[in-house]
């Protein structure tokens, strides 16, 4: 949704916060695996460049573009670009994908956050991706999974969302708040899988693969999922599958298994409460009820998932 960064601020959303620890250390562990730090990060910034600032902190990654359609603001985005090195594209990313080049030389990771409802433009995009991005790149999108209305309706609306790609053979009470996600979750691996098998039909070494390592959703105000993973040839997946990461990493999903971020809302005092304490059964929690100050069992399963990737906000004061 253009102009949606004048309406949110995407550097203290705490459950987008937490998405970005956990995308680090997931893309941490493939370069592990892949044993190479190269990295293009290709992206939308927007006017924060939240995501940019962070890859290069984490990653050292210069060589970075940004997408942004809004080309009536690109005064207001030049201003705000933090760093040299981003090189700003303007256009639809179904416009810019198509025109980047060195995808076959450089090893990229692009996440396309929209932050507007799930549509037609994002699978177009992605079937871009699959088409354009050699073994060993990620890359991810998130969106606003949210349709208001019945089921009927929501199914309607998501009808006229996916256009082309709208797949009748879904059936029609799965169209809920907790089963969207996972239907866009199979519409994009099912574009995935067919755009990879006509790539591997015309191509010499026709063994390309895709291997999902996100499905995750979360909720600062509008309901978002990310999907995404890595484009693998037999070797580089079966490093992969060896590494058990979702053994690892908590919301690592190879499946349509999607992991909740949900963010618990613990006063500081409480949540310095809860590190001491944890791990703590639920028979452990039941026989000392009394001593956990009224802190539900359900509050602290949620933050005993995301705890590590928790963010800590302060008031300060920045002279510029």
């Amino acid at each position: 949704m253009p102009g949606s960064d004048q309406n949110i601020n995407y550097q203290i959303r705490p459950s987008k916060s937490i998405e970005r620890k956990m995308m680090c250390e997931l893309v941490k562990k493939i370069q592990i695996i892949q044993g190479t730090s190269e990295l293009r990060y290709i992206g939308m910034g927007a006017k924060y460049f939240t995501d940019f600032l962070l890859f290069h902190n984490e990653f050292g990654v210069t060589d970075m573009i940004s997408i942004e359609a809004e080309r009536e603001r690109a005064m207001r985005y030049e201003f705000n670009k933090p760093l040299k090195s981003i090189q700003m594209i303007y256009g639809t990313t179904n416009e810019v994908l198509p025109q980047i080049d060195q995808f076959e030389k450089k090893m990229n990771l692009v996440w396309l956050d929209y932050d507007g409802a799930f549509s037609e433009d994002m699978l177009t995009d992605i079937e871009t991706l699959c088409r354009r991005l050699f073994v060993g790149s990620m890359f991810f999108i998130s969106c606003n999974y949210s349709f208001a209305g019945k089921t009927s309706e929501k199914r309607e609306a998501f009808r006229k969302n996916a256009g082309d790609y709208f797949d009748e053979d879904i059936d029609k009470n799965r169209y809920t708040n907790n089963g969207i996600p996972v239907i866009i979750q199979e519409l994009v691996n099912k574009i995935i899988q067919k755009t990879l098998d006509k790539r591997n039909l015309y191509s010499e070494n026709g063994n390309v693969q895709y291997m999902q390592l996100l499905f995750l959703k979360y909720k600062d105000g509008a309901p978002m999922l990310t999907v995404g993973g890595i484009l693998v040839d037999d070797d580089l997946k079966d490093k992969i599958i060896k590494s058990n990461l979702p053994e690892k990493l908590v919301y690592c999903s190879f499946d349509n298994n999607c992991f909740p971020i949900e963010v618990p809302k613990l006063t500081y005092k409480e949540i310095q409460f809860v590190l001491r304490n944890i791990p703590v059964t639920d028979e452990e929690y039941e026989e000392n009820k009394e001593n956990f100050h009224g802190i539900g069992l359900d509050e602290i399963r949620k933050f005993e998932k995301i705890y590590r990737y928790y963010p800590y906000y302060t008031e300060g004061c920045l002279n510029t």
